[in-house]
Parts: C-alpha cells; structure tokens; sequence
C-alpha cells in the first residue's frame, strides 16, 4: 500500500456547445482522491461567453460539499463556455486553493486575444495579461498554476495522472460532460 497521502482534486470542464444554442453551457466538477476513486460529481451551467466565469466557479466551487477536502482544482483551460475567461490568480486567491491549468497544447500559440476583440470583449484582454505563462512538464502536457509553487503544482498534476495525457479528475469531467450534452461521451480523451 502506498503510504504518500494522495490529492483531492476537483476537475472542471464543460460539455460540448454549438456558440448559437439559446440556452447555458453545462458545467461538469468531479472530485478524485488520486487518479483512481470519484468521490463526488456536480453540474452547473455558465452562458455561452458569459462574463464572470471568475466570480462564477470561485461561488459554485466554494460552495460544493466538497469544498472542506479540496487541495487543487484542475480546468482544462483559461475559459469556460466559449469565452468565459477565468482570471486564475484570482479564483485561487478566492478558494485559498492552487488552481492548476492544464492543456496538450503550448496555449502562448493560442489566438484566444483576436477571439476576445472579434467577439466584441476586448475588456478582458486585461485579464488575458495577467494569466500565468504555461510551460511543458511532459509531451502534450502543458501547466499554468497559481496559488501554489511551481514542484507542488506539478506533484498535484502528476499525482492524477493514469489513461491519459490529462489529469484524471479532468478527463472524467469531460466525459460526464459530453455524455450530458450528445448521450454518451466519444472521441479521444
């Protein structure tokens, strides 16, 4: 038996949307201790490029049963909904937990920035700034943390990883996700 005390992390993602769909984009939190045990599932939604993602997952978070056993949350990218941009400085000071970005792609490649001004929210290009750089820690592994030094937030990273390139508790909130939104969940994850 492995005497290392293993991480609660809670992984959040989003369900598949199409940008013209009336209704909200469904929110998927999952909690693992480890890469292997689910310990709870919850579902929120956010609008489609809604302003306050920040203000949002910091209250749903904070907010979860969950929330006393919680040591990291996990988002597979700095939006939510298409361009709910999440300020994650902010939400881990929020939390008082590192909130770690994960991603298989370098995002300093991203075209996030011309997305916001064509959409009309070039008000939170500010945010943008103040993200933390990511780096790679494995081949299609990219982190960007806050709320937590740089060999804590790999350990947590590493610590939920299994099947897959992503952190487990992530990758399952995908699944969820996607099995709400199209009834069963495809695709590589």
């Amino acid at each position: 038996m492995n005497s290392q005390p293993r991480p609660h992390i809670l992984g959040v993602d989003e369900g598949p949307f199409d940008k013209r769909q009336p209704g909200p984009v469904p929110i998927v939190a999952v909690v693992m201790e480890g890469h292997d045990l689910v310990e709870s599932v919850a579902l929120g939604a956010f609008p489609i490029d809604g302003e306050g993602a920040t203000d949002y997952l910091a209250d749903w978070i904070g907010g979860l049963r969950a929330r006393p056993i919680l040591q990291a949350v996990i988002l597979g990218g700095i939006t939510i909904a298409g361009l709910g941009l999440v300020d994650v400085t902010a939400l881990a000071d929020r939390l008082r937990l590192p909130v770690l970005v994960v991603t298989r792609r370098n995002p300093a490649d991203s075209d996030l920035a011309d997305a916001l001004r064509s959409a009309g929210l070039s008000h939170r290009l500010a945010v943008l700034e103040r993200i933390p750089r990511a780096y790679g820690v494995a081949e299609g592994l990219y982190l960007a943390h806050a709320g937590a030094p740089r060999l804590e937030a790999e350990r947590l990273v590493t610590a939920t990883l299994a099947k897959a390139r992503l952190p487990e508790p992530l990758r399952v909130a995908h699944l969820i996700g996607q099995a709400i939104v199209l009834r069963e969940s495809r695709g590589r994850v």
